[in-house]
């Protein structure tokens, strides 16, 4: 039997019915099946918007009220006072002394604080001639600063300092504070 002979056999021609009524349903099938329409997705999300303004805290800068530089009565160096203002209570204020490369801390115990008074501590730093030798070295002929700065008591932030400069003359004669 040849494929032409076996095609005409009454099982052949069953499936070859059924493949084409097959075929034919799926025709038909796909011509209605409804198509997607595109949509454009619709939602709302409400949030609750509040407005204002806000600023970055800033450590307050000191304020010097006084610097006074001391000489004796041959007119040589004897000591330097510096007094300022701040929110800050001792253990929140620094008082850095600077002579070319060399820079010192002065010790809080030689810091005085009085106050508050209308929310300010007075800080008051006696450096006598002595104190700043052991800090610096050498006095004579020089120009020291001294930078005062606030400390936020636990953090890292420290305010801009308030400068003051001590110029001490040659042999330690005359001395003043700008």
């Amino acid at each position: 039997m040849t494929g032409r002979q076996r095609s005409r056999t009454p099982g052949g021609r069953r499936r070859r019915i059924l493949a084409g009524v097959l075929g034919l349903s799926l025709l038909a099938a796909g011509g209605t099946v409804a198509t997607v329409q595109s949509t454009e997705a619709r939602f709302t999300d409400t949030e609750f918007v509040a407005s204002g303004t806000f600023t970055a805290f800033r450590v307050p800068a000191p304020t010097i009220t006084g610097c006074t530089a001391v000489n004796n009565a041959l007119g040589i160096f004897e000591s330097v006072t510096l007094v300022w203002t701040s929110p800050y209570p001792a253990n929140g204020v620094r008082l850095t002394l600077q002579q070319g490369t060399t820079t010192a801390v002065v010790p809080t115990a030689n810091i005085t604080t009085t106050g508050p008074s209308n929310g300010l501590y007075t800080h008051t730093a006696f450096l006598n001639q002595g104190l700043l030798v052991s800090l610096l070295a050498n006095l004579l002929g020089s120009s020291t600063t001294m930078t005062v700065n606030n400390l936020l008591v636990g953090t890292s932030w420290v305010s801009v300092g308030a400068v003051r400069t001590l110029n001490v003359g040659a042999l330690g004669i005359g001395s003043s504070c700008t």
